[in-house]
């Protein structure tokens, strides 16, 4: 198992929110078998597939919401429906709704994995300056941070939302951003995602160190060098 070593005392290490500190998966599952049975067995085995391509397009979606082209309400409708045509399935507008109002009920419910209370707690007594950087809605995501307890581990102020700062990934703008407003001149920065396109992508182009949490085994959409690759936090060594 390759490891990533990081200096606990010289580096500052950012976080994603969704689908990096918590799995987002669990909570789409759950509201899918219980708003849209007749699409999950139909699915069966692929619904892991159908779930990375609902995440593929809202990433897609993003920069028509934030050019005010569409709604965000919209955006979340739609990657269901573009999804659903990938494997031959038709979700209405309505069924939309339906299972993103189910979505959202059942976050309300998420946990933090045990491996990533582990990590937080060991960078938190080795006193490392940690953060996140998410997009989203403010309340949404503030809904997420209260409801898995986040402000136990990260400063208020080391939590960064896009629609609060008006920036979003994968804009470089909003790594530098963050870098300039923490004064993280003198870290080395780590920013762990587990998007390619928001993550990697976007911190590639900055001071930043990307960290690529694949843990659904994706294929990188392109070759390129200056990120590393973890599919368990375990394999981040803190030194």
């Amino acid at each position: 198992m390759t490891k990533v070593k990081i200096d606990s005392k010289y580096s500052a290490v950012f976080f994603d929110l969704d689908d990096t500190l918590y799995d987002l998966m669990s909570p789409f599952t759950k509201a899918l078998q219980n708003k849209l049975p007749h699409v999950y067995y139909a699915l069966g085995d692929d619904i892991d597939e159908f779930f990375l391509a609902t995440r593929h397009y809202i990433d897609g979606l993003w920069k028509e919401y934030l050019q005010g082209l569409k709604t965000l309400q919209e955006i979340r409708i739609q990657r269901y429906q573009m999804a659903g045509r990938d494997f031959d399935l038709t979700i209405t507008k309505e069924e939309g709704i339906s299972l993103q109002t189910q979505y959202e009920r059942e976050q309300s419910q998420i946990t933090l994995p045990s491996e990533t209370e582990a990590l937080l707690r060991k960078l938190n007594n080795k006193k490392t300056l940690i953060g996140i950087i998410t997009n989203g809605t403010v309340n949404g995501q503030e809904d997420k941070i209260q409801t898995l307890e986040l402000t136990r581990y990260f400063p208020k102020d080391k939590m960064f939302i896009s629609d609060e700062i008006g920036l979003a990934k994968p804009q470089p703008e909003i790594f530098n951003y963050v870098y300039d407003h923490c004064q993280l001149q003198d870290y080395a920065c780590y920013y762990i995602g587990d998007s390619w396109h928001l993550d990697i992508e976007g911190a590639l182009q900055t001071n930043w160190y990307p960290i690529w949490f694949n843990h659904r085994n994706r294929a990188p959409k392109r070759k390129t060098e200056g990120y590393y690759e973890i599919t368990s936090f375990n394999q981040l060594d803190i030194l």
